[in-house]
């Protein structure tokens, strides 16, 4: 009889907890045989000891190749002028005039990602002159210059290095740098040969850090991944990806060929987007744990979808870690 009445008692005591309206979250019970269930009281609900250490994250790579401090060449039918830029696209060219978009890229020139000396881009804001130069006093101090560094050259010996060489057209105005010396020469077509300008070589192949927020979809299985707190998470379906991120890009990629380091578990159609109304924090669920999304910044950078957020009351929830931008 006391027995059945003790049990009455706690059932009206964890009802009276409870306000209309609001949900109740309740532990697994397979977490709690088994002990695994967080265990520290905190404010909002259970946390995870706070002093376990963690190993810092070792970060997802792709091997794919991409260009380290390339110079592109560009020329213009319309203005017979050369300019030269470390983006492809001829809208990021210098300008002081309109008419860029009669411009196209036309070469390659390398590489500037050596030991060498500085390799400085001088425009001209009048003529539209660009001038390529490891020379820094060259130029200073003489008017309607703009300057910027492209990068560092080579010095020469390095295997794989090559010259690059200068001339200038003083009818047009014009610097033109070529790795060809045939095309030119010693100086013909109103262009006179001024000498080796700097070395550069072809960029290698090499490794790179993704960072958190990028997704991917495998070329092989079609299969959707996101790089999340330096690891490489799997998404369950196009459905959950839908539902949880709006990405700006997906990259396609070989997977298991182009990218390494640690996998983290899969993001499967449990996961959710939801905001305590009771404090306004919003959580991810992730695995069944309600991780806070502490800042805008990290709710951005890994694309959650706004419109997806489940707005409502939670008392009581068990929590993971916040979520976090580690790269």
């Amino acid at each position: 009889m006391k027995k059945s009445y003790f049990i009455a008692l706690c059932a009206i005591s964890l009802a009276g907890c409870s306000a209309p309206g609001d949900e109740l979250e309740s532990l697994n019970e397979s977490q709690t045989l088994n002990g695994s269930a967080p265990n520290q009281l905190a404010k909002g609900g259970f946390r995870d000891n706070p002093d376990t250490p963690t190993p810092p994250p070792a970060g997802i790579w792709s091997k794919s190749f991409y260009l380290t401090n390339p110079i592109y060449g560009f020329y213009s039918d319309l203005t017979k002028k050369h300019l030269y830029n470390t983006s492809p696209l001829p809208s990021e060219l210098p300008k002081s005039y309109p008419g860029l978009s009669y411009y196209f890229q036309e070469r390659l020139l390398g590489s500037a990602d050596g030991p060498g000396p500085v390799i400085t881009r001088w425009f001209h804001t009048g003529s539209n002159d660009l001038v390529l130069t490891t020379n820094p006093n060259e130029l200073a101090g003489q008017s309607n210059w703009e300057k910027r560094d492209l990068g560092t050259s080579y010095n020469g010996d390095e295997p794989g290095s090559f010259p690059i060489y200068r001339y200038f057209n003083g009818d047009k105005k014009t610097h033109f740098y070529t790795r060809d010396k045939n095309e030119l020469g010693d100086g013909k077509d109103g262009y006179a040969y001024e000498g080796i300008a700097f070395y550069l070589k072809d960029s290698e192949p090499k490794a790179f850090r993704l960072r958190d927020g990028e997704f991917f979809q495998d070329n092989n299985t079609g299969a959707l991944y996101v790089v999340f707190e330096s690891t490489l998470r799997r998404i369950e379906s196009s459905a959950v990806m839908n539902n949880l991120f709006s990405p700006l890009y997906v990259f396609k990629r070989n997977i298991d060929e182009d990218l390494t380091g640690e996998r983290g578990p899969d993001i499967t159609s449990s996961a959710k987007l939801v905001q305590n109304t009771n404090d306004g924090k919003i959580y991810m669920v992730d695995d069944g744990l309600y991780r806070y999304i502490p800042t805008t910044q990290i709710f951005n950078s890994y694309r959650f979808k706004e419109s997806s957020i489940e707005r409502k009351p939670v008392r009581m929830m068990f929590t993971g870690k916040d979520i976090v931008k580690t790269y």
